[in-house]
């Protein structure tokens, strides 16, 4: 029995490259690039409830489609409330070091 290795998520590194590309460009500041970001996941969330949804009233009937959508946003999202958590206790830091 062969194994078929599978390929990588296209893609994948939107976030590497859109970080980039913000700074590379001189008018992009962090909250425009942050701000996309967070539109980019919340666009990932969106399109996994409507893939299961069009699975739910059979317009869908490829259920690994839906699972790598419901995979993509929970990745995404779980990516975002991470780095929400290092920015916080960043913050916290910064507060700590200037009393």
């Amino acid at each position: 029995m062969d194994i078929i290795p599978i390929n990588p998520i296209q893609g994948g590194n939107k976030v590497e490259q859109k970080l980039d590309k913000a700074a590379q460009k001189s008018g992009t500041g962090f909250k425009e690039t942050f701000s996309n970001y967070v539109n980019e996941v919340n666009d990932l969330q969106v399109k996994a409830g409507e893939s299961i949804e069009n699975f739910a009233v059979g317009k869908v009937e490829n259920v690994h489609e839906v699972m790598i959508a419901m995979s993509k946003a929970e990745v995404s999202f779980k990516f975002m409330m991470e780095t929400r958590n290092k920015l916080v206790d960043a913050y916290k830091e910064i507060m700590k070091m200037s009393v």
